[in-house]
């Protein structure tokens, strides 16, 4: 197995790894359980943040990958599905960020639970955070079947 290819299984498992870790954090929450919920949150986005430098060495290394598929398949498939997930993925960065910041000051000054005062606003953001996770998750599979299955060329 070449480093290429460890690389996107090395990618795709962390990904998934950080997801399944929030979700469990999202279910503590629910629970409120704030400390585990804190722990896993945490987790996640540290696997995020090594899936990151890893994502950008490996596009550093090999460049991007190209679909092999027709051009008709191209422009009304993979186009539209690159196109979302894309988005999903900047909107769960962005919203990602922000909360952990919340968390995390809401935490070091004391509040604790998820009405505190501007907890509504993590809670809230953390409802959104989850759907566009998963549908980074969802639309991240599709690419890479898209390029290393369905449409191998």
């Amino acid at each position: 197995m070449d480093l290429k290819t460890i690389l996107w299984y090395l990618v795709l498992f962390s990904m998934t790894a950080a997801y399944l870790i929030v979700l469990a954090g999202v279910r503590s929450a629910r629970s409120h359980d704030v400390s585990h919920h804190s722990h896993r949150m945490m987790v996640g986005c540290t696997i995020t943040g090594i899936w990151l430098v890893v994502y950008i060495l490996k596009q550093l290394l090999f460049g991007r990958e190209f679909f092999r598929g027709s051009d008709g398949q191209y422009w009304s498939l993979y186009v539209p599905v690159f196109a979302v997930h894309t988005t999903f993925a900047v909107a769960t960065i962005g919203l990602g960020t922000y909360n952990l910041y919340m968390g995390l000051h809401r935490l070091r000054y004391g509040s604790v639970g998820a009405m505190a005062a501007g907890m509504i606003t993590h809670r809230r953001i953390g409802t959104a955070l989850v759907w566009t996770f998963s549908g980074t998750m969802v639309t991240a599979y599709l690419v890479y079947l898209m390029l290393f299955v369905w449409f191998k060329g």
